[in-house]
Formats: structure tokens, sequence, C-alpha cells
């Protein structure tokens, strides 16, 4: 088997395929909108929140909110001591689901 640079399983044979462009391109004109939309979504669930955004988003007063901060039971990061906090929004859905920070 000649290698072409790429890593693979020396057991697994080489596999290819080959396509009009036109199938191509058809198959990129019906992704494309897909693809946009996983990506709009990553970054809508990567955004930083404030407080005020992520209590509610939380369903929760900020006062619940700064309790659960103080505890170091929720995520959150500060620039320093007494500093605005902020909220990752994908980190605030996995603490939700469950998964707990360390302290």
């Amino acid at each position: 088997m000649k290698s072409n640079g790429t890593a693979h399983d020396a057991g697994t044979p080489e596999f290819s395929l080959a396509f009009p462009a036109e199938l191509l391109d058809a198959l990129a004109d019906r992704l494309a909108p897909r693809v946009a939309a996983l990506l709009q979504e990553t970054a809508e669930s990567d955004q930083w929140l404030s407080s005020a955004q992520a209590a509610d988003y939380l369903g929760m007063t900020r006062n619940a909110l700064h309790k659960l901060t103080s505890t170091r039971e929720i995520p959150f990061e500060q620039d320093g001591p007494g500093c605005k906090l902020h909220f990752r929004r994908s980190e605030l859905d996995r603490w939700r689901a469950g998964e707990r920070p360390r302290k």
C-alpha cells in the first residue's frame, strides 16, 4: 500500500470515491444552510452573559444566582474580587444538566 502522507490504521484498506462536480456542488448547496445553522447555534450557546441575563436564562433571581456563586456551586468568571461576574451560556447548560464545577 502506498503512503500518501495521511495517517490511517495499517489494517484499514484505503477507500475513496469520485463524484461528478455537479453532484458535489448540489450537495454543498444543500449542506451549507445546515452547517451555517449549526455554527450559529454553537456561537449562541457559547456567548457570555451578565448576572441579570444568566439569572433570567436560568429562571431564577439575581440574588439566588449570587448565592450559588458565593458557594461556587455554579460556573462563573470574574476579573477580580468585587468585579462584575460573567457566565458562559454553554457552562450554564452543562450545570443545569447536572454537571457541577469543582470547588
